[in-house]
Parts: C-alpha cells; sequence; structure tokens
C-alpha cells in the first residue's frame, strides 16, 4: 500500500520536484561559484529613478532593455544576484512549459521548460551577456504562448493572432542577443572576486585568493600589491607573489585595455594623483558600454570631493543619488572624513605633462608629501623590480634618510647591501644605513654561496631576486 501511495505521489508531483530541484542547483551554483559576474554587470551600467531616464528607453526592444536595466541594479547586492536570474530563468520556464502543454506535450513539457532554462542560464556564463536579452526572450515567449492558447480552440485565428503581434513585440522586446555558449569562466571570476573584494576593502581576502590562487594574472597581482601597500606592507610581500606586477609602468594609449584603464584609475587614486585618476575613471566610462558605468561615475565624485572641485562632485553625486543603490553614500559623502585626509596627498606640482610617466608622478607626489608612505613604496619597489639599484639609492637617501622614522625595511634593507658592496662602502657608511644585523651577516652568507644551488635556501630575499633577474647590472 505504501508503494502505491508513493508511486501514485511521484508519477503526480515529479514536474514539481525536478523544477525545485533545477531552482535549487541554479541559485547555489550562482551564488556560491559564480557571484562575481553579477557585479560585474551591475557596475557596468547605472539606473537613475527620474522620467527623464526612463524616457530614455526607446527604440526597438525599449521595454526588454527597462526592464532587464531595473533587475540588474540589485545585483549590488551580494545574495541578490543568483535570486534573481534564478526567478527570471523559472518564468522562462514557466511560459515556454504552458506552450508545449497547449500544444498538448502534458507534463513532458515541463522537460522542455527546464532544458529552455538550462540553455538561457548556460548563456549567463558569459560575463557581457545581459538580462536584457533573457527578457526579451520572455516576451516573445509570452506573445507564443497568448497565440498557444487560443490555438487549442482555433488555429486559424492563432495564427492571423500571432501575426499581429510579431511586430508590437519587436518594438518591444527587440532582437534577443546572439550570446555565447561559454563555460564558465573560471578564471575570469577570479579576477572578479579579488577586484570586487579589493573594491569593498577587504584586503585580508585579497592576500588570501591572490596567494592562493596557481594561476596568478598581472592583474590579480597588481591588486594584491595595491591592497598591501595600503597597509603598508608591500614591500613586507613584494617577493611573495609572482609574476611581479605594481602597474606602474603601464600607460593610457590608444591600445590600453579597458580592464587597465580600471586599474590605472585605482592605482593614481590610491597613491594621491587624483588628476590622473579622474582621468583613467572618465576613460573607463566612455569605453564602458552605453558610456555608462557607476563604479567610474563614483570615483570622479570622490576625485573632486579630494581636489575640493564641489561643483563638479555635486554633478556626479547627484547622478548618484537618483540610484537605489549609491543613494545613501551619495549623501554622506561630502561629510566622509577619508576624502579630506586623502586631500592631504595631492600633487600640489604645478607641471604640464606630456604622459603618464610613473616615476615622475611619484616624485612629485613625495615632493608634495613626503609623508605618503604609499607612494614612496611604490617608488621604491618600482625601482627594486626593474633592478634600478642606483634610483632606489637615490631615492632612498632622499626621502628616507631625514624621515623622523627611516623605511627600515627587509627588502629595503637588503637592496642597500647590495649598493654598499657594489661601490665599496666603509664599514661607517654600511652601518649608516643598514640598522638590521641579521641582514648584514646574512648578506655575508649568501655571498659564500652565491652562484651555487645553496642560494636556494635564500629564496625570499631580494638578493636571490636581483641575481635571478639582474644579475649583470650589480653596481
Amino acid at each position: 500500500m505504501n508503494i502505491k501511495i508513493i508511486t501514485s505521489f511521484f508519477k503526480r508531483y515529479w514536474p514539481l520536484g525536478l523544477i525545485i530541484l533545477w531552482a535549487a542547483g541554479c541559485w547555489a551554483f550562482f551564488q556560491f561559484c559564480y557571484p562575481y559576474h553579477f557585479f560585474y554587470k551591475e557596475q557596468n551600467q547605472i539606473f537613475l529613478w527620474t522620467a527623464d531616464y526612463l524616457q530614455s528607453y526607446n527604440g526597438p526592444g525599449w521595454l526588454a532593455r527597462l526592464t532587464g536595466d531595473f533587475f540588474t541594479q540589485f545585483y549590488y547586492y551580494i545574495f541578490a544576484g543568483a535570486a534573481i536570474l534564478t526567478a527570471i530563468l523559472l518564468l522562462l520556464g514557466d511560459i515556454i512549459r504552458r506552450i508545449f502543454q497547449n500544444l498538448g506535450c502534458g507534463k513532458w513539457a515541463y522537460l522542455v521548460g527546464i532544458a529552455a532554462m538550462t540553455i538561457e542560464a548556460w548563456r549567463h556564463f558569459y560575463y557581457d551577456y545581459s538580462l536584457s536579452s533573457t527578457f526579451s526572450l520572455i516576451g516573445y515567449a509570452f506573445i507564443l504562448w497568448l497565440c498557444s492558447t487560443v490555438f487549442k480552440k482555433r488555429k486559424m485565428l492563432a495564427c492571423a493572432l500571432l501575426a499581429l503581434l510579431l511586430f508590437p513585440g519587436w518594438l518591444l522586446f527587440g532582437k534577443p542577443e546572439a550570446g555565447k555558449f561559454t563555460s564558465p569562466e573560471w578564471q575570469l571570476e577570479k579576477l572578479l572576486a579579488v577586484d570586487n573584494e579589493y573594491n569593498w576593502g577587504n584586503y585580508g581576502r585579497v592576500k588570501q585568493l591572490v596567494e592562493n590562487d596557481t594561476n596568478r594574472t598581472p592583474y590579480t597581482v597588481f591588486l594584491y600589491n595595491l591592497a598591501q601597500a595600503q597597509k603598508g606592507e608591500l614591500p613586507d610581500n613584494l617577493l611573495k607573489i609572482t609574476p611581479i606586477e605594481m602597474g606602474t609602468l603601464w600607460q593610457i594609449g590608444p591600445e590600453a585595455p579597458l580592464l587597465e584603464i580600471k586599474m590605472i584609475n585605482e592605482l593614481y587614486y590610491v597613491l594621491g594623483d587624483v588628476t590622473y585618476a579622474e582621468r583613467a575613471a572618465m576613460m573607463g566610462n566612455v569605453f564602458a558600454p552605453d558610456n555608462r558605468n557607476v563604479r567610474m561615475i563614483k570615483r570622479l565624485a570622490e576625485c573632486n570631493l579630494i581636489s575640493g572641485d564641489q561643483p563638479a562632485a555635486n554633478k556626479y553625486l547627484g547622478i548618484l543619488k537618483k540610484t537605489y543603490a549609491y543613494r545613501n553614500w551619495a549623501e554622506k559623502a561630502p561629510s566622509m572624513p577619508v576624502y579630506k585626509e586623502k586631500a592631504q596627498f595631492i600633487n600640489k606640482k604645478d607641471t604640464i605633462r606630456l604622459g603618464d610617466f610613473a616615476r615622475t608622478i611619484l616624485l612629485e607626489l613625495l615632493d608634495s608629501n613626503p609623508q605618503n608612505l604609499v607612494a614612496l613604496d611604490y617608488l621604491l619597489c618600482t625601482d627594486l623590480t626593474t633592478g634600478d639599484i642606483g634610483s632606489f639609492k637615490s631615492d632612498y637617501d632622499r626621502y628616507c634618510m631625514d624621515r623622523n622614522a627611516p623605511r627600515i625595511k627587509p627588502l629595503y634593507q637588503q637592496a642597500l647591501l647590495i649598493y654598499m658592496a657594489g661601490t665599496q662602502a666603509t664599514n661607517d657608511e654600511i652601518l649608516r644605513y643598514v640598522k638590521d644585523m641579521k641582514q648584514l651577516s646574512d648578506f655575508n652568507e649568501y655571498n659564500k654561496v652565491r652562484g651555487t644551488a645553496m642560494t636556494a635556501k635564500f629564496h625570499d630575499t631580494y638578493w636571490y631576486y636581483y641575481d635571478q633577474n639582474y644579475q649583470n647590472k650589480r653596481p
């Protein structure tokens, strides 16, 4: 008797069970395995709650674009993206299921609906596939459902209704994107994870993600170093991660990828040169889809708050106040102390540059404010990663020796010892610079085994890095 009840229950409710399992699996995958793609999509648009902005949605497909952009803005919230996408895919599947039931497929129509949801979910693996395209498909599926409902009783009327609704449907829903059937973009997801955790200020999480990644890219290492610099730990961690990438040698030009432009904006913002940060943010916004990127607009507001250009800041804050997710930040930003603190580090040099040559910019920032430790570490570490020991020594003399608290870091002590050895410095001169006696004794030991397999013992030192990459440049 129990077997009969279970069999009857299964026959009756198996479609519902499959749908529940599919929805749970879809939500869990996008929430826990693929969440950072949602933030990328949200940041590459802006949705304003104003009549003028809503009226800008015109032309074929305006309703699909409006609806898609409306829901995409809520991807801003950590647990919203997977839930929104799963619900919209369920809506698409349900309409398709109803179409095939009207055509006489019975409960097997549920499998067709699940297949349609799976295909559309697969297309959302692609980082640039928009929610608007899914709403476009939903719109056309709704038209087919209306026609299939009439088709059960009057076939000719259904065909006439379909022909009648195609043009209004095109005006409302436009042409769906072709999209791309791609496997999950795991490497991009890792980059977006590091980028967003950095953006949220979770520097410990950035450190963990990059150090645990065996396939690091220059972009993730760039964000790793930028996060360490803001904690004052760049020289302590510089040699831990390879390839070493600081971004100071990147320059914006006609061939610069959008991703690099956005990261250069982040670099100069952290260093304190808001002019170059603003320039990169403006270019990032221009090259973004539809010339709108809410993260770049926020950065433009921050740059102008720091530089004291209140009218310009108000322009960007006014835009953000018309959004749902950024409204509270825009209202509070003018009174946030962080922007007054960063104003102390802006470049005060009255110069016109022909290009974004990082060394010149870093020197100007330090001349404007010698207490800018982020700029100091970036200057010194750039010298070291390029093997320019002479410039390092000159910069160290200029900005570290007269400080109340000299920048005594093992990395810098090791580099100074290379310079001292190459210039045959006296003991007094060595002791004037080298304050960590352990580094001095380790350097003497390193030189005894230099050129042998024993040097691997010193793999985490600048001596080892320098000899592996710039042995012929020793002063």
